[in-house]
């Protein structure tokens, strides 16, 4: 007989989704020693089997058993992007079981990495235990809002697997989503999973044409900063008892936090990585309210490990305990990385950033890129491109970007020598020109280091 959720035939999945809720209420010095055991066992493997890491220890003087506590952590030298872009086969040990894939993530630095099965049962398990906090269950109904490429004539797709009706965002018009709206009348979801842009713009459509959604639970939010401005709108919408769900992680797996069942504050799940959170000169934020990098060491992943890894994304401190659920996790107040932008077409459509991340090899010939909007329809790509560009790989990279656009959109490519930081030395994926109605005060005050 199969059951209600296809994750729920993975036995990793299984093995991991007990394991942490066994751990669930783990004390902080259970915490911490779980931390360093398996900082140090992944310190080990990489040192052990990984040239590059040993040559990177070797160099800073630093060797695994100088790990005696999590405070000699800070011993270990620092990884990048740019240096697993550039050195990614002596940073990894492939398994036959083991996919690439890439990311470009928020920063505009496109980048490969290599995972397990095993590994990404465990991340998937992971998001799922943040999940289960606010009542969410494997096999609950749930229509999907993301950035979906689906070929049918409704932009829908039901995925019986996992009970989901997903729903493209690319074709964002009234009349699409009009018809979204009509088929979860029928199907009766239990939650809406999106970015919040994308649930931004369904709400406000159903606000504006005063019409009814059936009731969910709730609503599971990711990739995307989730501002109070979006969150106000969806309880007006879907229902003042609605419980709405964020969580933070990235595709390098990591650093994972999310919401208790109490707070809107993001939990740092300890058993899937160890992260510090440090200031401008490195050292350990402890001041609530205040500012750091989020600096995170996996311990999910042996397949390409990362440690001590600066994923230019910040967050701002609140303290190292929740009073309301209990547990002692890192607590940050917000996630300042990843900050909304969206693409307007001539249409009138807006297409997130977060729909252009490429999980192929659309970016491997490139060492950075970003968006820059001047006019409505009109995006120009640019791109710092690596020797082994060429115009078959420019037609390339023109059409799947094009593919992801759509056809309201006039897309210019533009190779250039280099793409400037910002002042807080993050790349911008999105050079928005444009004065949008979408726009909110908020949104024009990030946070620095």
């Amino acid at each position: 007989m199969k059951v209600a959720h296809h994750d729920l035939e993975s036995s990793q999945y299984v093995t991991w989704a007990k394991f942490l809720a066994e751990t669930d209420n783990w004390q902080s010095d259970q915490v911490r020693q779980y931390q360093l055991d398996n900082v140090r066992r992944i310190v080990s493997h990489a040192y052990a089997t990984l040239k590059g890491y040993r040559a990177l220890f070797d160099t800073h003087a630093v060797r695994p058993e100088d790990i005696r506590s999590l405070e000699d952590v800070r011993r270990l030298p620092f990884t990048t992007k740019e240096l697993f872009r550039d050195n990614l086969e002596s940073f990894s040990s492939k398994t036959i079981d083991s996919e690439y894939v890439t990311t470009g993530g928020s920063t505009g630095v496109p980048m490969g990495l290599y995972r397990s099965r095993a590994e990404f049962a465990k991340e998937l398990a992971s998001k799922a235990h943040q999940y289960h906090r606010v009542g969410w269950r494997e096999g609950d109904r749930q229509i999907v809002f993301r950035g979906l490429k689906i070929d049918s004539p409704n932009g829908m797709s039901f995925v019986e697997e996992f009970d989901e009706l997903r729903c493209s965002t690319y074709e964002f018009g009234s009349d699409r989503m009009e018809l979204y709206r009509q088929k979860a009348i029928e199907y009766r979801p239990d939650w809406i999973r999106c970015y919040p842009s994308s649930g931004f713009v369904f709400a406000s459509y159903l606000k504006d044409s005063e019409k009814a959604f059936p009731m969910v639970k709730g609503m599971l939010c990711s990739s995307e900063r989730l501002y109070p401005f979006q969150a106000e709108l969806f309880k007006e919408v879907f229902g003042p008892s609605i419980r709405i769900f964020s969580h933070y992680g990235h595709y390098e797996m990591a650093a994972l936090a999310g919401f208790c069942e109490h707070t809107d504050h993001y939990h740092v799940l300890p058993q899937y990585g160890y992260v510090e959170l440090l200031d401008k000169d490195d050292q350990p934020v402890t001041t609530p309210g205040d500012v750091g990098e989020i600096v995170a060491t996996s311990l999910i992943m042996e397949t390409t490990p990362f440690i001590r890894y600066r994923t230019q994304d910040l967050a701002v401190y609140r303290g190292s305990s929740c009073s309301k659920c209990g547990r002692p996790y890192q607590l940050w107040e917000r996630v300042e990385g990843r900050l909304q932008e969206l693409i307007v077409t001539r249409t009138g459509r807006l297409v997130s950033t977060s729909m252009l991340n490429m999980h192929d090899d659309s970016y491997d010939h490139i060492l950075k890129f970003q968006f820059h909007q001047r006019r409505r329809g009109g995006v120009i790509f640019r791109y710092v491109p690596k020797r082994t560009f060429n115009d078959d790989v420019r037609a390339s990279v023109y059409a799947r970007i094009k593919d992801k656009l759509g056809d309201d959109i006039e897309l210019e490519m533009e190779s250039v020598i280099d793409i400037p930081l910002t002042k807080r030395g993050k790349h911008r994926l999105l050079i928005q020109d444009l004065d949008l109605s979408y726009s909110h005060p908020s949104l024009e005050k990030p946070i620095t280091l």
